[in-house]
């Protein structure tokens, strides 16, 4: 890469050649050597807090950054939000899909900022020289530094906001439809002829109903390609590629969607290669004829917490609807932070966490009060809740917030989690339901070492429930149970089951257990199921069926035997 100065000194012009780590030429002139306009400078107050909803003007970028080092980066390397005017490109490259150029807050130019190699809108790559020119309206969102003396966006930096300048094309719509209000399809294509080819648009929904089907993949990468219409007829249809069925989940059989099934689709909006509108791959089913992932109706989320493992946690969709349990060790800790931004890891893969709040919805900014009464540091035993989401293609945790920790040392506090009991001796964890205190299993139970145990309804008829006259938990068909050990490894795990007026609760013939993406075997007697060889740090049994998504037989369970190895 090469930066080339241009400075002029009496009638000599001197040339400069700075080379970097690649050879892309990246030439710009310093921003603030501007030729004096003939008319006195305007005066901009700095004005914005440099967040999403209030964004910097370039004045307040400036004045925020004016006392940064070389090498330095403003807010701890946050991402920060600047609206401005296209006032200069230097480079507009679809070879390497970004561009390069100067923001002001006026047309004269009157203060500027650098914007180096930038995506265009929610990280579009730039497609042709037209995509962003002089007298375009943006807000950039990313990370701020000084860099030899220059103040700028650095490298991966996006739009969040985006409108052609007098002449240029069509303003591209801010959103693609909300849950509380999702396009038409018929929206949905006129919002996709403003995006340009290939350009993804923010997640959004869509409300149509399904008009054909395609394939419907029940291996191993458990999606669909299909369409959808406001009137289920093939007429101006919108095509889901590869899209995942109801809240994230993998397709497990074809019959879970079909013809005239009125749908809402979450997901980004793409017009691929410029002649084929569709969700693009990643996509979800929020709603399916009125049902959530949880159950309910489709006016509002579900409310329901998947424990999942890291790597199950990276394949699944991005949703901001869809929580999910995470138990892992720290690393990366930064020293003072006050975010939260640290890289978890276990067993089964590694996930960065991008802010990490005491509660769901809490203060953000106070991650070392966090950090002081849970002694959270490098190398314990985290685990929290959170979305799955995505950063210039790299997977994060958002919205993410503490649920518990182990091994943590600070604060004088109690690092290990209270737990709502079982009996830890040695390597092996009991557990006697009606010994729990619980009254309910619609939230994940935090066991004494802290194990947790998530049961969930899936795709079936009826959710899983604890009947505190019997003390037993009651798993109907599709429902699970997931244990996730954190960074224990799962040896073997038994299941305590039911037997009433001669029936044997014990679940349907095709019941599983499943660890790491592989089926595990399990032995059955008059009282128990076990399972064997588990060898991963979480479990999940499933009571599945393979018709229908109600009847056959309950797993009634009075508790749970879990060896460590």
């Amino acid at each position: 890469m090469k930066k080339i100065y241009f400075s002029m000194m009496a009638m000599a012009i001197a040339s400069f050649t700075f080379t970097a780590c690649e050879d892309v030429p990246e030439p710009y002139n310093n921003p603030y050597d501007q030729i004096k306009p003939s008319e006195p400078e305007a005066v901009i107050e700095p004005t914005g807090s440099g967040t999403a909803a209030d964004p910097f003007n370039v004045a307040a970028i400036i004045e925020k950054t004016a006392g940064l080092n070389d090498g330095d980066f403003y807010n701890n390397s946050e991402n920060v939000y600047v609206t401005g005017l296209v006032i200069e490109t230097t480079e507009v490259s679809a070879q390497y899909g970004n561009a390069t150029y100067y923001i002001s807050d006026d047309a004269k130019g009157s203060n500027r900022f650098y914007v180096y190699r930038g995506k265009l809108l929610d990280g579009a790559s730039v497609q042709n020289d037209t995509d962003l020119q002089v007298g375009d309206s943006v807000t950039v969102c990313g990370k701020v530094k000084n860099y030899k003396g220059t103040l700028e966006f650095d490298q991966g930096n996006f739009l969040t906001f985006y409108k052609k300048g007098e002449g240029g094309n069509n303003v591209t719509p801010e959103a693609p439809g909300t849950l509380e209000k999702p396009l038409t399809v018929a929206e949905a294509l006129a919002y996709i002829d403003n995006l340009g080819a290939d350009k993804q648009s923010p997640v959004g929904y869509v409300k149509g109903k399904i008009c054909a089907i395609g394939e419907v993949d029940t291996g191993q990468y458990g999606n669909a390609t299909y369409s959808i219409s406001d009137d289920g007829k093939d007429e101006n249809a919108l095509q889901i590629y590869r899209g995942y069925s109801l809240g994230g989940e993998k397709f497990k059989s074809a019959n879970e969607i079909k013809v005239n099934d009125e749908v809402i689709i979450t997901g980004k909006l793409v017009n691929y290669k410029g002649n084929t509108k569709q969700f693009a791959q990643g996509s979800s089913i929020y709603s399916l004829n009125g049902t959530t992932a949880g159950g309910g109706g489709g006016e509002t989320p579900a409310a329901e917490v998947k424990t999942v493992t890291i790597a199950e946690f990276n394949a699944a969709a991005e949703s901001t609807t869809v929580w999910y349990q995470l138990t892992g060790t720290v690393k990366n800790l930064k020293a003072g932070d006050l975010y939260g931004n640290f890289d978890l890891e276990d067993a089964t893969g590694s996930v960065y966490v991008y802010g990490l709040l005491a509660e769901k919805g809490g203060e953000k900014k106070k991650f070392q009060d966090l950090v002081a009464a849970k002694g959270i540091t490098d190398g314990c035993t985290l685990t929290l809740i959170g979305n799955r989401g995505s950063y210039n293609d790299k997977i994060e945790v958002m919205n993410a917030y503490f649920v518990s920790v182990q091994g943590g040392s600070g604060g004088g506090t109690e690092p290990t989690p209270s737990g709502n009991g079982g009996v830890l001796e040695g390597n092996k964890l009991t557990v006697v339901y009606g010994d729990l205190g619980i009254t309910s299993i619609d939230s994940p139970i935090t066991l004494v070492d802290g194990t947790t145990l998530t049961f969930s309804q899936e795709g079936g008829k009826n959710k899983p429930i604890y009947h505190e006259s019997t003390k037993i938990v009651r798993m109907y068909a599709l429902n699970s149970l997931t244990i996730n050990a954190g960074t224990k490894v799962i040896d073997s795990v038994v299941l305590n089951y039911d037997t009433y007026s001669g029936t044997a609760y014990c679940g349907n013939e095709e019941l599983y257990g499943e660890a790491g993406g592989k089926k595990v075997s399990f032995s059955k007697d008059d009282a128990t199921l076990t399972f064997s060889g588990v060898g991963a740090s979480a479990f999940k049994v499933v009571n599945d069926l393979s018709t229908g998504n109600s009847g056959g037989v309950q797993l009634r369970c009075t508790g749970i035997v879990i060896n460590f190895k």
